[in-house]
């Protein structure tokens, strides 16, 4: 057996004997509300809110006697048409909400509680959650309208024909659907719903992003349609209810009475009982047909009133006022300084913009509008800008149609090659156009608020640590960070090119400082060496890469060394990387600890 093969096997017992020992890690109940459990449980109580709206609205539309003679034609399609309405209602207004990124980025920056930033950084969860009950609600309301286009047409009301959306008895139920506008609106609103549905599918947001985008803006059609559903009045409602008890008689036109001796011997004759006496007060308003209450006025119907716009329209206003922000801030032109072709086809990007401030671990949102007016992705700083160096920097991993094309563009444009570096070309070149949205807060920013931090990055996912350890190497921010452990997995011993200077700079000023124990820096190679190739390779010569470990971290040792060396103390551990990576982490984290150590676990993620 050759040595590769002899390196591969044993990477392969190793793994196998880390996700044992991951496995085998009794759950805290305490760790795990601490790491994320608070999302199932807010989850839970949203979803038991939504079942209490939905009782609520179907028993008010069962019980209520405004809704009589329209209970009376379509029943139980009532009932559960008007329930899911509701909860669509209240999903659509508060799925706009996590996505108000200024807002939520202005208050993350002030110094709230972390339970309070974690739900700010749960943002995609919220929004996926809503929109998972709109989607459910929304197939309950399809169905309930369509038995209830059937029975508007069996059961017609000739007595009241104001309250019958149907022409006749009989009328075809699809005919009635096509021609109200709450039929063409809803019909338009679920195809809407459909196409933003299919399109938010992992496999085409990696695939087909600008797909994703595009649809995506179909959301202002669809909030449209919704204000508009219930603008025909289809649903009709009683309005004279004090006059008019629900299911009483109503007095025909008046008559000549006969003389009263003559009615009661025609009655005898009959063979008729006494008449019983009849009430002709107004009894109380009730769902049950009350045969001796005698009303003096027929029913009065109105078109229900539409309660949709009462619910959507602060958070609308939220967010198009957010919107117009964005767009305003983020047409402030942007400059390149320079442009750097790394290995493993990363890009580096240096730009600078007037009054731009950012914290580390906060991400900007990139446009290119030669590649495409309307796709904005998101992309970690790894380079703040501070007042000796106003330019930030960003990484970017060529992955996909966006970043293929930016690739494209840019060697075209500057003639640069391959792990080559272009400065002060503006004037020489014709660079495409970039604008830059936010910075925005992640989790990555509270690596400066615990006394020990450890940052786990997986490849590119590197990039929201480079940040910080720039911010440690420029010393621009005063923070209680007294010990940061620093672990980096990579496929390719190219990916560490990348902030190898960055890493040894960094490393040799706190040796310099006498502070060597600041910065614990692990470095991991996951793919094993090629036969016959020079480790380490002439371009990582320097002492902090000489101890580069060949294949995968076992973070269970890791994490028990950070916790034995930190006993009673909280750690923040964040992780940037792939699922499995932070899956691992996670599981570990929610783990029981011991010396009343307290893992907080973060993941970076973009919304």
């Amino acid at each position: 057996m050759s040595r590769q093969q002899q390196q591969g096997s044993m990477h392969q017992r190793q793994n196998a004997s880390n996700s044992r020992q991951i496995r085998k890690s009794r759950v805290s109940i305490c760790s795990w509300l601490r790491n994320g459990g608070f999302k199932y449980i807010f989850a839970t109580i949203w979803l038991a809110l939504n079942a209490g709206i939905f009782c609520w609205s179907f028993y008010l539309y069962k019980l209520d006697v405004r809704y009589h003679y329209l209970r009376q034609m379509i029943g139980m399609g009532l009932y559960l048409s008007r329930g899911s309405a509701s909860v669509i209602n209240v999903n659509a207004a508060v799925i706009l909400l996590p996505m108000c990124r200024s807002i939520f980025a202005i208050f993350r920056s002030k110094h709230m509680h972390r339970s309070t930033r974690r739900l700010f950084d749960s943002a995609k969860f919220i929004h996926i959650l809503c929109a998972l009950l709109i989607c459910i609600a929304t197939a309950i309301h399809c169905v309930a309208h369509f038995f209830n286009a059937f029975n508007f047409s069996r059961q017609y009301n000739s007595e009241f024909p104001d309250v019958n959306v149907a022409q006749y008895r009989g009328q075809s139920p699809c005919w009635i659907i096509f021609s109200t506008v709450p039929g063409v609106t809803g019909c338009v609103m679920v195809v809407t719903l459909t196409a933003i549905v299919l399109t938010s599918c992992r496999a085409v947001r990696t695939s087909r992003h600008e797909l994703f985008r595009y649809s995506h803006q179909l959301f202002f059609l669809f909030y449209a349609l919704l204000v508009s559903h219930s603008l025909g009045g289809v649903l009709k409602e009683q309005c004279n209810v004090a006059v008019h008890s629900p299911g009483c008689i109503t007095i025909p036109e008046p008559m000549a009475e006969p003389e009263p001796e003559t009615y009661l011997l025609m009655r005898e004759y009959r063979g008729l009982q006494p008449e019983p006496e009849i009430n002709m007060i107004d009894s109380e308003p009730d769902d049950v047909v009350n045969q001796t209450t005698v009303c003096i006025e027929k029913p009065v119907f109105r078109s229900h009133q539409s309660e949709t716009w009462c619910f959507i329209l602060i958070p609308a206003c939220l967010y198009l006022i957010e919107r117009l922000w964005r767009a305003i801030r983020s047409r402030q032109p942007v400059d390149v300084i320079s442009i750097r072709m790394h290995p493993c086809d990363v890009i580096e990007l240096e730009l600078m913009q007037d009054d731009f401030s950012a914290k580390p671990g906060q991400y900007v949102l990139l446009q290119c509008p030669h590649i495409s007016q309307l796709e904005w992705h998101p992309f970690t700083i790894t380079s703040c800008p501070t007042k000796s160096k106003p330019t930030f920097k960003l990484h970017i991993r060529v992955r996909g149609d966006w970043t293929v094309a930016l690739q494209e563009d840019l060697l075209k444009s500057s003639g640069t090659m391959k792990d080559s570096k272009v400065k002060d070309f503006q004037e020489t070149l014709e660079l495409p156009r970039f604008y830059v949205d936010g910075p925005y807060g992640s989790p990555s920013e509270d690596v400066f608020r615990y006394r020990t931090s450890v940052c786990i990055a997986g490849g590119v996912g590197v990039t929201p640590y480079a940040a910080v350890l720039q911010a440690l190497l420029d010393e621009s921010r005063k923070s209680k960070l007294r010990r940061l452990y620093f672990i980096w997995v990579c496929r390719d011993w190219e990916c560490f090119i990348w902030f190898a200077e960055l890493i040894s700079t960094l490393h040799k000023k706190l040796w310099d400082s006498n502070r060597p124990d600041f910065l614990v820096v692990r470095l991991y190679l996951s793919k094993p060496s090629k036969s016959g190739e020079e480790w380490p390779p002439p371009v990582l010569q320097q002492p902090v890469f000489s101890r580069i470990e060949q294949g995968r971290p076992n973070f269970k040792e890791l994490l028990d060394e950070v916790t034995l060396c930190n006993s009673g103390s909280d750690i923040g551990v964040f992780v940037c990387g792939p699922r499995k990576l932070s899956q691992k982490v996670h599981r570990l984290c929610n783990a029981r600890q011991k010396n009343k150590t307290k893992l907080h676990f973060n993941k970076e993620t973009f919304s």
